[in-house]
């Protein structure tokens, strides 16, 4: 089983770094692969609005997004985090989040697997942990149309400082208590799953796995 990680804050060791890597301490805890991408540091292009994506089944820029869609097709689990700049995502997350458009298919269905699971994580400095989450709920909207279960939003508010959640014992025990959960809640879906389930409506054929 792996799980993925993505930060898409440009400050290292800042609290959206912080509780990725907490989630992801705990996914390992549970006994799983993990791995984390730094956003600010991959160059990933903006997305052109070509189609091409759904034309060719892929998309025509290649830049580091091109290995990341492996990685993304490949995990059981993923943790996405941003810092909440100007009410919604940095710029770095919803860049490499426009780029998803080539998971989807030219009739909006879902290229990924269904059955993948996700745990975001928000960092804020207002300290109201209530006031943007009618931004969080569009991201977890296109995620499900993506096939991909939001099984928790976390949202660390009034944390200006870089590193300031480490001081809140509480939440960061939840945010790696929310990894080991993401793993069980993993393992008991493979237990359950249908072979070869895909999202979006049959086409006649199994899919090869």
């Amino acid at each position: 089983m792996k799980v993925i990680g993505f930060v898409g804050s440009p400050r290292k060791d800042g609290n959206t770094d912080v509780l990725v890597q907490q989630v992801l301490n705990g996914v390992s805890a549970a006994g799983a692969e993990t791995r984390i991408f730094y956003l600010n540091e991959l160059n990933i292009k903006g997305c052109q609005g070509c189609n091409a994506c759904k034309v060719n089944d892929k998309c025509a820029l290649q830049d580091d997004m091109t290995a990341l869609y492996d990685e993304i097709a490949e995990a059981d689990g993923l943790v996405l985090g941003s810092p909440v700049y100007l009410s919604y995502l940095s710029g770095q997350t919803k860049c490499f989040l426009d780029r998803w458009y080539a998971l989807l298919a030219a009739d909006y269905t879902s290229k990924l697997k269904q059955g993948k699971k996700i745990v975001l994580v928000y960092a804020q400095a207002n300290p109201d942990g209530e006031l943007y989450r009618q931004s969080f709920a569009s991201l977890s909207e296109f995620l499900n149309c993506c096939g991909i279960e939001v099984l928790d939003t976390l949202v660390a508010a009034g944390v200006g400082e870089a590193g300031a959640v480490t001081n809140d014992d509480a939440f960061m025990k939840n945010a790696r208590e929310t990894g080991e959960r993401l793993v069980k809640v993993i393992k008991m879906a493979h237990v359950f799953k249908k072979p070869d389930a895909v999202s979006g409506p049959s086409k006649g054929k199994r899919n090869r796995t």
